[in-house]
């Protein structure tokens, strides 16, 4: 019970880094042990992964990481320009400089999609400061991207690919404008069910996507000449790894097999039968069940008792999504 109270209690807390030129910003989430969410894109906020921190939210503190240009985390004024300052060399010590800040010798790292490599790239340079390593949404690392976009093919309508075509060639759309457009029209496709994923983003915060963020570091999502050197040094690491990936993924299911093979083999891999890109949201008891076993941690009521056709904490945790506004972790307009 207390436990719950003070988690209520820090839902809205954050933490904020001076790094010179510009800030760092992690909203917190829950109490106990460390952990840090590393989103997607890139160019989402940590408010993406903000559902992750809250089904930890009674046993771990979880750091929702603002890369620089999205959520609060933002240049000062006069300080130069966003394009010519982000890479994902300062991301990884933006992540460093966070851990320091916090005061935590050790923490779980978590990264999701475009998190992965991020997640990745800093196990490798700071392996000392991991304490579990887990990977979801697991793209093709140092792949070219055919498998994602065959498998995108077949599932978008070609209404989608009409519109995005007709956008690509209007004058009225800046190119931050025409990128936004197409992430948010291709975001569907990445679940399993695309008519979930339509009605969990009307509700979705404004800014959780940055273009420029996405313009600025999507050189690297299938060339791993920034990344691909370090990645070798992870065959030496020790810590714990948990893969999770949907089973309808279309990064493919094979992907955490592949980069267990080559890089991780200590790493478990749990797939979800029934999920594709956003485990955590489209399957949550059978993705929170696989990370509170593989954390060791006890799991909270609703994922023990989770696959019971009913149960009373399937209730109270529904009343507890609907008052914080999960997943994004707002208040929906609708229900205010």
């Amino acid at each position: 019970m207390i436990a719950a109270v003070i988690a209520a209690f820090v839902f809205q807390s954050s933490m904020v880094v001076d790094r010179g030129d510009y800030v760092i910003n992690a909203d917190l989430v829950g109490v106990g042990r460390p952990v840090v969410a590393i989103p997607g894109g890139p160019g989402f906020s940590g408010r993406s992964v903000w559902a992750i921190g809250f089904g930890l939210r009674d046993r771990c503190r979880t750091y929702l990481f603002d890369q620089l240009g999205t959520g609060k985390s933002r240049m000062k004024v006069g300080k130069g320009s966003l394009a010519d300052t982000i890479s994902l060399d300062k991301t990884i010590e933006d992540l460093e400089a966070l851990r320091k800040r916090a005061g935590h010798t050790k923490w779980t790292v978590v990264g999701q999609s475009w998190g992965v490599i991020v997640a990745l790239t800093y196990a490798a340079k700071h392996a000392s400061a991991i304490e579990h390593l887990v990977l979801t949404s697991i793209p093709g690392i140092g792949m070219d991207g055919d498998v994602l976009s065959q498998n995108l093919n077949r599932v978008i309508p070609q209404s989608v690919f009409d519109k995005l075509v007709e956008e690509s060639a209007r004058q009225d759309l800046t190119e931050e404008q025409k990128i936004e457009s197409q992430v948010m029209s291709v975001m569907p496709y990445y679940f399993r069910e695309p008519g979930y994923a339509e009605s969990l983003m009307k509700d979705m915060p404004p800014n959780l996507f940055s273009a420029p963020v996405f313009m600025a570091l999507r050189r690297h999502i299938l060339n791993p000449a920034a990344y691909g050197p370090s990645l070798p040094k992870l065959r030496e690491t020790k810590f714990p790894v948990t893969m999770i990936q949907g089973h309808q993924d279309p990064c493919g299911s094979a992907m955490p097999y592949r980069l267990k093979e080559k890089y991780l083999p200590q790493a478990h891999v749990q797939l979800l039968g029934r999920c594709g890109h956003f485990g955590w949201i489209e399957d949550s008891v059978a993705f929170f069940y696989a990370l509170h076993e593989r954390l060791k941690l006890p799991p909270p009521a609703w994922v023990e008792h989770g696959f019971e056709l009913e149960h009373p904490a399937q209730d109270q945790e529904a009343a507890a999504r609907k008052e914080h506004g999960w997943p994004f972790g707002h208040v929906p307009k609708k229900a205010r």
